[in-house]
């Protein structure tokens, strides 16, 4: 079934979004130009932004071709060393292994032990709470400085 003045093939959207494009391409670029706005005195909005290109014509060099000034102060910075991986402290260790691990067993014993001792669980959440718990007392209690911490 087909409407008025399309063929078998075309479909209604192709009809509409070609009369949306002729009516864009006839369009002038404001809302004021009008036939009494143009004439031989007056150009158009194409005419001016040709105009434009025209005195201005676009440079070859693209985001790419940025060349960023020279730092006097690029490459003096070394960071340290880092510290040894055994070379921290074993009550925080535990505690971070604690916190992060009894969640992640917790899970592990839900998926695969799944008739397991209250017993267990309630150690495992007692052992989360722990490790918690004394990683937040380790936290300090007043600043250190008088910076407001943007500093880098």
């Amino acid at each position: 079934m087909t409407s008025r003045g399309q063929e078998p093939g075309e479909s209604i959207d192709d009809a509409v979004w070609q009369d949306l494009v002729a009516r864009f391409n006839d369009t002038p670029l404001q809302a004021d130009t009008g036939p009494a706005n143009s004439g031989p005195g007056n150009p158009t909005d194409r005419d001016r932004v040709d105009a434009i290109f025209a005195a201005q014509p676009l440079s070859g060099a693209g985001p790419r071709d940025y060349q960023e000034p020279e730092d006097p102060h690029d490459g003096d910075f070394v960071p340290p060393d880092p510290p040894a991986f055994g070379s921290g402290n074993p009550m925080l260790v535990m505690a971070w292994t604690g916190a992060a691990g009894a969640p992640l067993l917790l899970l592990l014993v839900a998926m695969f032990w799944r008739n397991a001792p209250a017993a267990a669980l309630l150690g495992i959440g007692a052992v989360f709470l722990a490790c918690t718990a004394f990683l937040i007392w380790r936290l300090p209690r007043h600043r250190e400085g008088s910076d407001d911490g943007a500093v880098v």
